[in-house]
């Protein structure tokens, strides 16, 4: 992959990407709303054949952050895309439709953060006993200011 001609491919085809940066010599972060989320996903890991690794999320100051890995093996460059879902308001299209492996990892986000992945396959609990509190997330910040 050609990673100059990917940034400006991906800039034209998406142009309400946020940013992207560069983080090391092999690794990119694109920054995205919400709403662009299914279809870059759909252009990375269809289109660019890239191998769908895992998604993280975590709450941060500036809202709950997810953060989708994809490698380039060919290539060696590790593509992350990162939407970050307001505090108020921690919902997100399932990637499921695309990239069918993400169903557990996304029910694990739900569990552990209370994001919500809409159209999900399988929206249950994965981790959390069906005893847990509802509205309890062990991951959210628990002293962080609303």
């Amino acid at each position: 992959m050609n990673i100059e001609k990917f940034m400006g491919d991906v800039r034209l085809k998406y142009p309400k990407i946020l940013d992207i940066i560069e983080i090391n010599r092999k690794r990119l972060m694109v920054f995205l709303p919400r709403e662009e989320l299914l279809a870059v996903t759909d252009y990375v890991f269809r289109e660019l054949e890239c191998r769908y690794i895992i998604v993280t999320g975590m709450d941060s100051q500036e809202g709950y952050e997810i953060i989708y890995h994809y490698s380039d093996d060919s290539s060696g460059w590790m593509i992350n895309l990162n939407v970050i879902l307001p505090h108020n308001d921690p919902q997100v299209e399932s990637i499921t439709p695309v990239v069918y492996g993400a169903e557990w990892i996304e029910r694990e986000i739900m569990d552990l953060l209370g994001i919500t992945f809409l159209h999900h396959p399988k929206p249950e609990r994965f981790l959390m006993a069906e005893s847990w509190p509802e509205g309890e997330y062990p991951f959210r910040r628990k002293n962080r200011e609303e």
